[in-house]
């Protein structure tokens, strides 16, 4: 996910706002800290404009 956000050009910040989501919680789905919801990701990928796959598969 870190390298998706990368390449989108977000911040944690500018993420969490287009998803939706806080930024802490974003910072800890990213760290392996906390687990992600399938809703979560589904609105992660729709904020960096990836289809869902993409941000499960990404290493």
């Amino acid at each position: 996910m870190l390298s998706l956000r990368r390449q989108a050009d977000l911040t944690q910040e500018r993420l969490g706002e287009r998803a939706g989501l806080d930024r802490r919680a974003i910072g800890r789905i990213e760290n392996g800290l906390a687990p992600a919801t399938l809703d979560q990701l589904g609105a992660i990928a729709r904020a960096i404009g990836v289809p869902l796959w993409r941000l499960v598969r990404d290493e």
